[in-house]
């Protein structure tokens, strides 16, 4: 048995130990696990979450421009995410929120803002080094507009901007609220605009030839992080953990609340191979893996990658890693993801060509189950997470912001 799978089984003990003896609570703060209620109920059949809000939070972080698989420039600013709000007036919808964006430069100026979409993906607890944290993850997207200050073409600035007046961007924000009376709320986030083979895509709108060769990244917090293409990569013959989740729109011409359904516990299986997906130089490293995804869930939910008609499977890229062990995240790796799939939803009987766009984390602090009966099992410590991206109408959506009803959680 290795080192590291030692620490994190007695992690994961030390947890349970710490959690047992303290109070159930339904608080999203202060004493946790707070079950977010959507585990263990019957296929296709609704559910009601338990999702807390989270307040204003401000974090320094980096702008990352990226060339031909290479680092190009780094630079710092800062982040400040307004309090998540419902996205709608019909009331509570699934996890979806919303939370604008400013990224403010050196000079304390704006340089870009947006309001963004953030779709709750799941939760689980970690014993960071001051005592247990629940961890809230939420998939998010969105434009973001540059101001007059950002800087020149090709970089800071994407040359598709001035085209559109905005860019698309998608990635993840993890809220971690501290289990302790007295902890706080911690947040690790990533967005990422990639280059025109996937953010350009042609057949959509905001199509064309703009940045080929260049992807760009925002991350925080930047305190510890090392922006790096070459990291740990995803990839298992199989895993069982952990689940897949659908979410049911209003039927078109009405309105109503995006509803919840259980958890469909799944497994999977990824083999991947590393490339450099953006390149019109010489490659700089092999910062992309190209991969196969195939899954099937305990009500029949099933993934697979034809390499058509939209992406050719599952692509991941490498973004860094957080290297500060008593900071949060601790030390962990962290990659963006997209993938390309036909999913077959049993619920409907529809079979659909789909694409995804997630993040993945690899490492940070051990990690363990919140289900509804309190904590438990230990998790893999990859957490591969995605929301498929469509239209208000069901249709597949690429370059665009989106909404989302199918919700991958995997772990590796």
């Amino acid at each position: 048995m290795t080192t590291l799978s030692c620490l994190a089984r007695f992690s994961t003990a030390l947890l349970v130990a710490v959690l047992a003896s303290s109070t159930w609570s339904a608080r999203p703060s202060a004493q946790c696990p707070v079950p977010d209620q959507l585990d263990g109920g019957p296929c296709c059949a609704l559910a009601m979450e338990n999702i807390p809000f989270f307040p204003k939070v401000s974090v320094d972080s980096l702008d990352i421009c990226w060339r031909d698989c290479g680092i190009d420039s780094v630079r710092l600013i800062r982040a400040v995410w307004t309090p998540i709000k419902i996205l709608s007036s019909t009331g509570p919808d699934c996890g979806v929120y919303r939370s604008r964006l400013d990224l403010i430069d050196g000079a304390g100026l704006v340089a870009w803002t947006g309001t963004m979409r953030l779709q709750y993906s799941r939760t689980w607890l970690e014993l960071g080094p001051a005592g247990p944290l629940q961890v809230w993850r939420f998939l998010v997207n969105g434009n973001l507009r540059p101001a007059t200050t950002v800087g020149p073409i090709p970089c800071p600035l994407p040359p598709c901007a001035p085209a559109f007046g905005s860019v698309r961007y998608t990635g993840y924000i993890d809220y971690a609220q501290s289990c302790n009376a007295a902890g706080g709320l911690e947040v690790a986030w990533m967005l990422t605009h990639t280059c025109d083979t996937i953010d350009h895509a042609p057949g959509f709108p905001r199509a064309g030839v703009f940045h080929p060769g260049r992807d760009y990244t925002f991350v925080g917090p930047a305190a510890g992080f090392v922006p790096a293409p070459v990291v740990a990569t995803e990839g298992t013959p199989l895993s069982v953990f952990e689940d897949v989740r659908r979410l049911r729109f209003p039927v078109p011409g009405t309105t109503g609340p995006i509803q919840c359904e259980f958890e469909e516990p799944f497994r999977h299986s990824l083999t991947v191979t590393p490339l450099c997906l953006c390149t019109v130089g010489l490659p700089l490293s092999p910062q992309w893996v190209l991969g196969s995804l195939t899954g099937l869930g305990g009500c029949g939910t099933a993934i697979a990658t034809p390499g058509l008609p939209f992406l050719p499977g599952f692509l991941s890229m490498g973004i860094g890693s957080w290297t500060l062990p008593g900071a949060y995240p601790g030390l962990e790796d962290l990659r963006w993801n997209a993938g390309g799939y036909d999913y077959t939803d049993p619920c409907t009987g529809a079979i659909r060509p789909e694409v995804f766009y997630g993040v993945t984390t690899l490492g940070g602090y051990a990690p363990i189950q919140v289900t509804s009966g309190g904590p438990g099992g230990p998790l893999p410590m990859i957490f591969i997470d995605q929301a498929n991206s469509i239209t208000a109408f069901g249709a597949p959506r690429m370059n665009m912001p989106f909404v989302s009803d199918h919700i991958l959680n995997l772990n590796e």
